[in-house]
């Protein structure tokens, strides 16, 4: 069955403070509840007219999916976008848990970044992360 999510998350904007970004995930669920489909999302959409995939599962009470950009899509240290269509995009995975009160789905996405090399047998990789809501949007 089809279904429709409508919902935002929170990244650091253009600004370099937190800002909330729309995202509409258009999927087809199947009986395992399991899902995939396509993903608007507002501030990279305006910048490329393209659509991400996303994969995922339902399980009871909570929610996994990964979206995944078709390409490289970062906002550089001055806050300027960069698209660059001949490289590979990135994946951001999101875990979250239903409210039932509030009739959404809560939780975090997270992205992992570049391995910063400290010494030769030590090392830090950068992981970006924040919050997302959504719900299922009025048939």
């Amino acid at each position: 069955m089809n279904r429709t999510w409508i919902g935002k998350y929170t990244d650091i904007g253009h600004k370099g403070q937190d800002e909330d970004f729309a995202f509409r995930i258009d999927a087809e669920l199947n009986k395992e509840l399991s899902f995939k489909g396509t993903v608007w999302e507002e501030e990279f959409y305006e910048k490329s007219k393209l659509f991400l995939s996303v994969k995922g599962f339902i399980n009871g009470g909570q929610i996994s999916f990964v979206k995944t950009y078709p390409c490289l899509f970062e906002i550089d240290e001055n806050f300027n976008t960069i698209i660059d269509k001949s490289k590979k995009g990135h994946e951001v995975v999101y875990s979250g848990t239903w409210n039932e009160s509030q009739g959404k789905w809560e939780g975090t996405w997270e992205v992992k970044g570049d391995i910063l090399f400290k010494d030769v047998d030590y090392y830090e990789e950068e992981i970006f992360s924040g919050l997302f809501e959504m719900s299922l949007m009025d048939s």
